[in-house]
């Protein structure tokens, strides 16, 4: 009787553990390859190596004032979005206007649908306008086997410029 109790004692504190980490959150600024990926990035586009970043929170998004010599130069965010099984983490740079300049993806975990993370594809959001989303939509190409990666990652950046841009104006520019 009493190896029935501890095995399932044992199975019970196996399950409790594997949920714990099943639910482990990324952050990017304790993962060295994804910051230097984001940093490296900053510096090409913004042509700046004594750029500082501050964090800026809205009521649901975390973004980063990026700042060169006390002006402000652009704006990044990282996010995760779902795919089919797993989430996927990316980031967003946008310049002072609030116009995309890069998007990558960093970490993506599906066995199929990894083209999202190809460059080329990715740059069709570049200067996208996010005015309306139906243009927005139709203007971001598909790809097979990754719909619902593609799909969130649209839907995402579209509220994240829209977000971003409504707080600027109405937060940091006030």
């Amino acid at each position: 009787m009493n190896i029935r109790i501890h095995i399932s004692k044992a199975i019970t504190l196996v399950f409790i553990a594997l949920l714990f980490f099943s639910f482990k959150s990324y952050d990017w600024e304790y993962d060295k390859k994804s910051r230097v990926k984001i940093h490296t990035s900053i510096s090409a586009i913004f042509n700046s190596e004594t750029y500082i970043i501050e964090e800026f929170f809205t009521e649901q998004n975390k973004f980063y004032l990026i700042y060169d010599n006390n002006n402000i130069i652009g704006y990044f965010t990282v996010k995760t979005a779902p795919s089919k099984f797993h989430n996927f983490d990316y980031y967003v740079i946008f310049d002072k206007n609030i116009e995309i300049l890069k998007i990558e993806v960093l970490h993506y975990r599906e066995n199929y649908g990894a083209e999202i993370c190809n460059k080329k594809w990715l740059q069709q959001f570049i200067g996208i306008s996010t005015d309306n989303f139906e243009i927005y939509n139709r203007k971001i190409d598909g790809i097979s086997g990754a719909t619902l990666s593609v799909e969130n990652l649209k839907k995402d950046v579209f509220e994240l410029r829209n977000i971003l841009n409504y707080d600027i104006n109405h937060t940091i520019n006030n």
